[in-house]
Parts: C-alpha cells; sequence; structure tokens
C-alpha cells in the first residue's frame, strides 16, 4: 500500500479445520518446504510454517507466517480487498462469508475463483453488498452478443480477464463500459504495458510492482 496500490489481492484456501487463509498454491512445498496441501493440516499446523523457504528477495530475519484471511481482513480495515476462490473441494462459501459478516468487510470485497460455481455459491450466502466480479460465464456471453450485435450489459461490475496482447484495445474497453462492467486484469510489471493499458482506459491492474503502476496510471491521468 506504501508503494501506491488501491486494492490489495489475496488468493484463499481453508485449512483442515474450516479457517480461512491467504495462499495461492494448495501444495505447500515451494513456499514452506513441506510437501503437504493447505487442506490436509489444521489451522494449528499451518501458522508454524516458515514462508522464507521460497523467498529469493532480501534476506528476511525473522519466520515469516501465513495470515487468516480475518487477519488480514483487521489489519487494513480501510482497503478493497480482491479476494479469489481457489478451493472448490470441500467448498469455502459458508466459513468465506462468515467470515466477511463477522468483519463487517462484505461492502469492500470484490469476489473471484476459479470455477464459476465457487463464485456463485459464496454470492448466495454472502450478503448483498459483496462485489461479485464477471465470472467467465459472463465473457462468453458479452462476446456472443457483441458478434452478433444484441443488446446486453453485464451482470457483475467486474471482469478481469488476463492479460494478452492485443486484447485491451480503447475500443474493447470502451464496449465494455458501455455496457456497464470495468475491466481489471493481471498480471502486469512491465511499464510500456502499462502505460498501453493506462491509455486504452482500463480500471485497474493486478500487479508485483505497484511503484511502477501508480507512476504510469498517474502520468497518463496527468495527461488526459
Amino acid at each position: 500500500m506504501d508503494a501506491g496500490a488501491d486494492i490489495l489481492d489475496v488468493d484463499v484456501r481453508m485449512s483442515s479445520d474450516g479457517v480461512i487463509v491467504g495462499t495461492h498454491d494448495r501444495n505447500l512445498l515451494a513456499t514452506t518446504g513441506h510437501d503437504v496441501d493447505v487442506d490436509q493440516l489444521t489451522w494449528a499446523e499451518l501458522e508454524t510454517l516458515d514462508l522464507r523457504v521460497g523467498w529469493t528477495g532480501a534476506a528476511i530475519d525473522v519466520p515469516v507466517r501465513i495470515s487468516t484471511l480475518r487477519e488480514i481482513l483487521d489489519e487494513f480495515p480501510d482497503v478493497i480487498v480482491s479476494i479469489e476462490i481457489k478451493q472448490s473441494d470441500p467448498p469455502v462459501a459458508d466459513e468465506l462469508c462468515a467470515v466477511l459478516t463477522e468483519t463487517d468487510s462484505a461492502g469492500r470485497v470484490y469476489l473471484s475463483a476459479n470455477d464459476d460455481a465457487d463464485v456463485f455459491a459464496a454470492a448466495e450466502r454472502c450478503p448483498p453488498t459483496t462485489i461479485i466480479t464477471t465470472t467467465y460465464q459472463d465473457l462468453a456471453e458479452m462476446r456472443a452478443a457483441r458478434d452478433n450485435g444484441e443488446p446486453f450489459c453485464w451482470p457483475a461490475p467486474i471482469g478481469q480477464p488476463p492479460y494478452r496482447e492485443g486484447r485491451f484495445t480503447a475500443e474493447d474497453v470502451a464496449f465494455t463500459h458501455d455496457h456497464g462492467g470495468a475491466i481489471f486484469t493481471w498480471t502486469v510489471d512491465d511499464p510500456d504495458v502499462l502505460r498501453e493499458l493506462a491509455e486504452a482506459g482500463v480500471d485497474g491492474v493486478y500487479t508485483r510492482r505497484p511503484d511502477i503502476a501508480r507512476r504510469v496510471f498517474d502520468e497518463v491521468a496527468d495527461a488526459s
């Protein structure tokens, strides 16, 4: 956040005893050195692991622990958090939405998933203020409507397709905006590509270099 980010991105999975944690990979070998899956361990076991095993940056002198989603939401109470559900079996919707409700965070969450069914399941259980990102099903319907010249309106406020060269022209972004949607994309660190996206009018970019993205987007905004 100090580097200029507006939103935090958190991938979530669930421990064997129902605690929602922030981690991308199911298997923990690459990040902790332990060849075991997140959902095979209790939270008490997960919180003892050290994430420095997978770290290639400057040396860190103290252990780095996996965080619960609750800890993340409590640590950043005024920040929008983009949550991607990485686990389908067992489903996490009930436990995830319980955390959002108990922390009064549903209104500042963007929710997405690898599987459309996981988003829909969470949407049914979460308060209506939770923002659900556009799913693959929605994107397919949009493309069909555009190709056939049919009317279309986004059923959710945000789409976040992955970055591909040539995908985000100003015309494509304008079509999305004209039909009620915003566009995020991922993952882009290159300054020239970030500038291309900013000039095309995308609404957000997932990046490992928020310092560069902040500078580029601010420069494009100041010049417009």
